[in-house]
């Protein structure tokens, strides 16, 4: 199968190395310094070191296939222009935060397209290197288009991919749990099982959690508050995929992830809204 990754957070690259295992990869990537580094080192994970090419132009990117963005929010826009004029043709999986890109992805012409999340603990070492100890997940569905054009990923044998039926439903209930987890842990710079542990973090936790109770009620039944927390406790030393993009020295999709559940709210947000604006500084510093 003929792969191709747009992006270079962890998350990305950790797509562009599995995805080698089962096919061929192409990578696409706007930072220079990132190009050259995987071009003349390799992309590196542990002991394992492969060679991937490595373009910066979607042109370059082959019209047959699977085309997994990887990218945040901000760098969203010239992808998807790039994308409808030089690659219209291609199977897209968008592999975002939250669920801000999912209008944008519908409006393309493109007549293919897919949403997922991937679950891991991927680390970014350095520009052309990446660790990560479990297995990752990739949680796939269909946004346009037709289930049976992406029915040879889940076979796939060093990606673990699980088809969604029911798309927007789980997109809400994986974002109302980020929403919760990656913010603090970002801005306090913990792991996840600290939000527990931390009698501080764990009260900022509580009260975030009681005021998107307010605003959307729901998520008593899609994530109750023991829920979460038993998440957190059950892998206590991963740290969120935001606070891995703020380490690494990357854009953390403070938007992709936080600015859906700012708009859709129908009630202020004052904790959550403080958040976000903490974070968009620590972004733009």
């Amino acid at each position: 199968m003929e792969f191709a990754v747009i992006g270079g957070n962890a998350q990305a690259l950790l797509l562009a190395h599995l995805l080698q295992k089962d096919g061929n990869v192409q990578l696409v990537v706007t930072d220079e310094a990132q190009a050259t580094a995987i071009s003349e080192r390799g992309l590196v994970c542990g002991n394992d070191r492969q060679e991937i090419p490595v373009y910066s132009d979607i042109e370059q990117v082959n019209p047959d296939a699977y085309i997994f963005i990887a990218v945040h929010s901000e760098q969203l826009p010239p992808i998807l222009k790039l994308l409808k004029i030089r690659r219209p043709g291609n199977p897209l999986i968008f592999v975002q935060q939250g669920m801000l890109y999912l209008e944008k992805a519908r409006l393309l012409a493109h007549r293919q397209i897919a949403a997922a999340t991937l679950d891991t603990d991927v680390v970014k070492v350095s520009k052309h290197e990446i660790r990560f100890s479990k297995q990752p997940l990739l949680e796939m569905g269909l946004i346009k288009g037709e289930a049976s054009q992406f029915a040879q990923l889940p076979s796939l044998n060093h990606v673990q991919v699980e088809w969604m039926e029911n798309l927007e439903e789980r997109l809400f209930e994986r974002l109302l749990r980020d929403s919760l987890i990656n913010p603090l842990t970002a801005l306090m710079q913990i792991k996840k099982g600290r939000l527990l542990t931390d009698p501080n973090a764990y009260e900022l936790f509580r009260n975030l959690y009681n005021e998107l109770y307010l605003a959307f009620p729901e998520i008593e039944t899609l994530q109750p508050i023991e829920h979460v927390a038993a998440y957190c406790a059950s892998r206590p030393e991963e740290i969120s995929s935001m606070l891995a993009d703020r380490l690494a020295g990357d854009f953390m999709d403070v938007d992709g992830l936080m600015l859906y559940i700012l708009q859709t709210s129908k009630l202020e947000l004052p904790l959550f809204k403080s958040f976000y604006h903490l974070l968009k500084t620590v972004e733009a510093n």
